[in-house]
Formats: C-alpha cells, structure tokens, sequence
C-alpha cells in the first residue's frame, strides 16, 4: 500500500525557520565573539583597543535602532 501512516500535520506546525539576526544581534556578536577569545578583554585590570571599539559600534548601533524605534 502507497498510503502514509502518519497524519498529515497540520500547517504551521513544522520548525522555525531562521530568520536574518538584527542589527543589533549582529554587532554584539561580534563583541561577544571578541571577548570569548581575548585574554585582555576578560581581565578586569587590562584592556583592549579591538573590544572596546566592538562594545562602541554595539552601543552605537543599539542607540541607532532605538532612535528609529522611536521615530515610529
């Protein structure tokens, strides 16, 4: 026999598709990305030049799409 055993599920029901991350997603990534490998970064007595910049285009970008929030 050629017949399913399943019932069809209904529509709607499968995974989530994923999607493009946001902006903001994606700056902090980076940060987060830096951070997770950089000695300096995780030392509270040191820094680094590399994170700090990444932590300044995250909170840019976060101010950013804030402002264009508001906007709306």
């Amino acid at each position: 026999m050629d017949e399913s055993r399943d019932p069809t599920p209904p529509a709607g029901s499968g995974p989530p598709i994923a999607g493009e991350l946001s902006p903001v997603q994606r700056a902090y990534g980076r940060y987060a990305t830096h951070f997770l490998k950089c000695l300096a970064c995780r030392d509270i007595d040191r820094s680094c030049t590399e994170g700090g910049q990444l932590w300044r285009d995250y909170e840019a970008t976060s101010s950013a799409v804030g402002r264009l929030m508001s906007d709306t």
